[in-house]
């Protein structure tokens, strides 16, 4: 798919086909786009878990699901990523190994400042950086444990949302769910056999959708010009009529929710599948 098709067509899908598992050379290659996706420092703290319901105990694939409250789309999904981050992963000392090895290939320019005596300078002994280069003597000297985990937890958050424009790319439904309920954390970390300070994130169903391809349409996002400013904020960022559609013709910009039928598709869904179509609100 072109670019800026995967991205209108992404979809939260909480549907799937129970009965059709998903190649595992597509799941591979979700987890080599993560890999990939950018991260300040190079860090890299995202740690991944997959697991495939139908290959589990079904004691333990009970479990995991009762942490989850059973949700529908984890009932169903036949793939499971389990994402964390580690916060070791964003220390200090592994900002040192990280950014000498950009420089080692020439990623971090010397022509900037950058160095690995400066870099070791600023972050072990706060030596101020020259102009050119990123504040890190601020940024990283004794960096709070506190900072590392916010730092891993936003990264990864980032790679999360990448590895779901890969899945709709491979042409999968996917969505992204909490791993557990607060008191159920821990208890997931001991099945999956995660380590007790990795800080969890977000779990990634994967299947092929049972929902249409449009999955009702593209659900509501705030106004573009409140978003976005020029210059200060508050000057609304004006939106080109022109540009838009563009958009709407390279399928970015798609027909907004509920799309004709959409209810009824719900309805049929949850009958398939056994569950209440008439639920109070």
């Amino acid at each position: 798919m072109e670019f800026l098709d995967v991205v209108g067509s992404r979809r939260s899908v909480r549907w799937f086909k129970t009965w059709e598992p998903v190649e595992r050379e597509k799941i591979q290659e979700i987890l080599e786009v993560m890999r990939l996706t950018t991260c300040p420092g190079n860090l890299q703290p995202w740690r991944a878990i997959v697991v495939y319901r139908d290959e589990l105990d079904p004691d333990v694939r009970e479990e995991l699901l009762k942490a989850d409250n059973w949700q529908g789309g984890h009932v169903q999904a036949p793939v499971w990523i389990y994402v964390y981050a580690d916060p070791e992963a964003a220390r200090p000392a592994s900002f040192v190994t990280s950014t000498h090895q950009l420089l080692e290939v020439g990623a971090a320019p010397p022509a900037y400042g950058w160095s690995k005596k400066r870099i070791v300078d600023a972050i072990e002994r706060a030596v101020e950086t020259p102009a050119g280069m990123a504040s890190i003597h601020e940024l990283l000297h004794d960096l709070p444990v506190e900072a590392s985990a916010q730092v891993a937890y936003a990264e990864t958050v980032g790679a999360c949302a990448v590895g779901l424009l890969a899945a709709v790319n491979l042409g999968l439904g996917t969505c992204l769910h909490m791993i557990a309920k607060p008191s159920a954390q821990e208890r997931v970390k001991e099945i999956l056999g995660v380590p007790a300070h990795f800080i969890p994130v977000w779990l990634q169903l994967v299947g092929y959708s049972a929902e249409g391809v449009k999955a009702g349409g593209q659900r509501p996002r705030h106004d573009f010009e409140k978003l976005f400013s020029e210059g200060a904020y508050g000057t609304p960022f004006t939106r080109d009529p022109a540009v838009v559609t563009r958009l709407q013709e390279a399928n970015l910009l798609q027909a907004p929710a509920p799309t004709p039928g959409r209810f009824d598709e719900l309805m049929f869904l949850a009958r398939m599948y056994g569950y209440p179509d008439d639920q109070d609100d």
